[in-house]
């Protein structure tokens, strides 16, 4: 699974069609104004043009529906009398005898299987192709050459109602073929795939339509636990996935939004295709079973507030404290901080304050006013510090470096005054998932399910989280003390909150020493912490004490919802580690996804063949618009021309446009070639020479430009098969909407420019 689905633009895309549609109309009406001046002088040329154009205009509106259904059956009957339907006996013969030929792999079943669509979705692409394409080239052509053309124009019929009805009936045999030829194939593919891969027997349904939904969001964490956008590099040539360094804090990380029981169901389906990549052989395990990756489900505000902060050395430390919520400490490393940048300001470089500054504004300061409890103070401490980093641009300036000092010295004294709300509105939730294995091949459609109940072993924070919170409900409902001692009923109320007997006999044991030793206060039947402290805090204490180790075996085993915990408010984060030691795990984005409830093989056939229908109609236009234009042979090799470059070319060019693809201009390549020399070294010629050279090259790029917008993308039709093949369902706004839209984009101007040229051409030309 290499792509990468983009949704379409719609608007965009209608805006770029509108400014060229009214391009090539200016063209057209100069072009027009030209001819009429050339063909009827001076004095009568702009009346003639303006005759010539409200006529037109007038066919345009006063098009008839029932003459251009007369057309329509006319052209179908004629297709038929052309044996056009043979074309469907080669397919049966190749249907009959194309089994034999194809491989078949019991170690790779999805292979087959997608061996076996592609041949239909294929076979049925380039066999009607070549079909459409001579008679929509040849139609118009061959009624002007036997004149029975003539019978039809001097009737009440419309030169548009004409090409209309050409696209119609052609389209209509077209699509005929393709349905006939569609719903043959299906029952082929049922009938050849076996019924275990099908999942009739057992085993894994691997002829179904997978609905995935992908990450927005998409970065790394290197070895130290920062971000970045790109992964470690273990030197293949295909640079689609970036590596993740095994038995490290090295993570690929990918959040999801609008993650709700509605949209994905009450369970959570992941699947993934990750590549392993070894630089030892490792263990006779390691080898038979592949390598260990596991799934860890976050829900972390500091790591979404604070993630960038530490990126530059210079604030590295402090980015560090503010993730793990150790906010005091970061508090007196900033305040450090601020005194080196009056000390030693050479130290900061403009580089660590610009990227310190981006994140201080838009990321820390933006989670920050996102939070319930109102924390605007801290966000605008975090604005203030990053737009005074922004403004550092030279390392001597002591007026921006000490602006940028006291608003260090000031978001400091904000983190120390509130760090202790801060830690308890920024909660960190991790659920490590159970490994699983990696293979250096994906083998069949493996998924992994998991409830929205998830049972997970506690780490120190979210022990300390899940005592605060239990204790602070009993305490809050009269439950935990009576009088001035503990309630007697506390062991019961705690096994009630899911807490083990032998744990919650220990919480009973440690609160009570707390008691005496006056940290805890009990008195009036509520339970309080001394010096007005929070619970929160002394939990933490007593964890990193290790006074509350589970005496459970399992540990702290605690329960978190999937849609209320871990995405509170849609947005899942989805951690991938590998395991093993020098061991690596390649992700891109497309690489694992949330899978959604899976739609039917019909479901998905049916759209690859409505993007096949789309493309072949496509063609009909292109080819009776040429028709219009020029003789049968030449508009042949003009569609042809245009199929060719817009399949298999029209990405090369976005490319070139894009500045993806290395290389100097044409006529800057073609010298070297000519001088034998390398892009490095250059063309030897002078420098005004090498400014005309350039300067043409510039011309051959723009008109590239002009021929990527005119020529269309063939691929938008084609992408469709790639997506059923490798099992997924047909996306609509990726693969379905571009193709409807490229053919309605084509289809109103190629009708208007044909019925234009076919009115005014010369219909006694042979």
């Amino acid at each position: 699974m290499d792509f990468n689905p983009t949704p379409f633009n719609f608007v965009s895309g209608f805006n770029s069609w509108l400014q060229l549609v009214g391009i090539i109309g200016a063209i057209a009406i100069g072009l027009g104004l030209l001819g009429s001046f050339l063909y009827g002088g001076g004095a009568n040329g702009l009346p003639v043009f303006l005759k010539g154009l409200v006529s037109f205009f007038k066919e345009i509106v006063t098009v008839s529906p029932g003459r251009i259904w007369a057309l329509t059956a006319l052209t179908v009957k004629e297709c038929v009398r052309r044996k056009a339907l043979l074309v469907f006996v080669v397919f049966a013969v190749l249907l009959m005898f194309g089994g034999w030929f194809l491989p078949e792999s019991a170690e790779r079943a999805e292979l087959e299987v997608s061996n076996h669509i592609a041949f239909v979705l294929t076979t049925i692409s380039w066999l009607i192709l070549p079909v459409v394409i001579f008679l929509s080239c040849w139609g118009i052509p061959e009624d002007i050459r036997l004149r029975s053309l003539h019978t039809v124009v001097t009737k009440p019929a419309r030169r548009v109602e004409v090409v209309l009805g050409r696209m119609f009936g052609y389209g209509t045999m077209a699509i005929t073929i393709l349905i006939l030829m569609g719903a043959v194939g299906y029952v082929w593919i049922q009938r050849q795939v076996p019924d275990d891969m099908k999942g009739i027997n057992g085993g894994t349904n691997l002829l179904t339509c997978r609905v995935p939904v992908y990450g927005d969001f998409f970065y790394f964490l290197d070895r130290e636990g920062l971000p970045s956008r790109t992964g470690l590099n273990v030197g293949d040539a295909w640079k689609f996935r970036s590596f993740v360094e095994g038995n490290t804090r090295s993570r690929a990380v990918w959040i999801f939004n609008d993650i709700f029981p509605e949209t994905i169901g009450e369970s959570l389906r992941l699947e993934s295709r990750f590549e392993a990549f070894r630089t030892i052989k490792g263990s006779e395990q390691s080898m038979t079973s592949g390598l260990e990756a596991q799934y860890t489900l976050l829900q972390d505000t500091r790591e979404e507030a604070f993630s960038s902060f530490g990126v530059g050395a210079s604030f590295r430390e402090a980015g560090e404290a503010l993730r793990e919520g150790n906010f005091q400490n970061a508090s007196q490393l900033l305040s450090t901080v601020a005194e080196r940048m009056s000390s030693a300001p050479l130290d900061f470089s403009p580089i660590d304050c610009r990227q310190v500054a981006i994140a201080s504004v838009q990321e820390s300061a933006y989670v920050l006013r996102k939070i319930e409890k109102g924390f605007e103070d801290v966000a605008k401490a975090f604005e203030e510090f990053g737009f005074a980093a922004s403004e550092v641009i030279d390392p001597e300036d002591e007026a921006s470096r000490g602006k940028m000092s006291i608003a260090c010295a000031a978001l400091a004294d904000v983190l120390n005054e509130r760090g202790d709300d801060l830690r308890e509105a920024m909660p960190r939730i991790e659920v490590p998932l159970e490994p699983f294995e990696v293979h250096e091949f994906h083998e069949g459609d493996a998924y992994e399910t998991y409830p929205r109940e998830l049972t997970y072993t506690a780490n120190n924070e979210s022990t300390a989280r899940f005592l605060t919170r239990t204790i602070t409900d009993l305490n809050d409902l009269g439950k935990a003390v009576k009088g001035s001692e503990l309630s007697a009923d506390l062991l019961s109320d705690l096994e009630a909150a899911n807490i083990e007997t032998v744990n919650a006999e220990l919480v009973i044991e440690v609160l009570q020493a707390e008691i005496e030793a006056g940290k805890l206060l009990a008195a009036d039947g509520k339970l309080a912490v001394a010096d007005n402290g929070r619970f929160l805090q002394v939990f933490d204490r007593l964890v990193r004490e290790e006074r509350l180790i589970s005496q459970d075996p399992a540990g702290w085993v605690l329960k978190a919802d999937l849609f209320k915990d871990l995405a509170p408010h849609g947005a899942l984060r989805i951690q991938v580690a590998c395991l093993d030691d020098q061991m690596y795990l390649g992700m891109a984005r497309s690489d694992m996804f949330i899978r959604l409830k899976d739609n039917s093989f019909f479901v998905g056939y049916s759209k690859a063949l409505l993007n096949i229908g789309l493309m072949l109609c496509l063609v009909i236009v292109l080819g009776v618009t040429a028709s219009c234009i020029v003789k049968g042979p030449v508009s042949f090799f003009f569609t042809l021309t245009m199929f060719v470059i817009g399949q298999f070319f029209h990405s090369f060019m976005t490319r070139i446009l894009m500045g993806q693809e290395k290389g100097s201009g044409m006529i800057e390549s073609a010298m070297m070639i000519v001088q034998h020399r390398s892009p490095s070294t250059g063309i030897d010629t002078s420098e005004r020479s090498m400014q005309m050279i350039q300067a043409a090259d510039k011309v051959n790029l723009g008109l590239l430009h002009a021929a990527s917008n005119i020529i269309p993308d063939f691929s938008n039709f084609t992408s469709a098969a790639i997506y059923i093949e490798n099992g997924f369902d047909v996306p609509w706004a990726s693969s379905v909407l571009p193709a409807i839209a490229t053919f309605v984009g084509f289809l109103v101007p190629c009708v208007i420019i044909g019925a234009a040229c076919l009115k005014f051409r010369e219909l006694e030309a042979k």
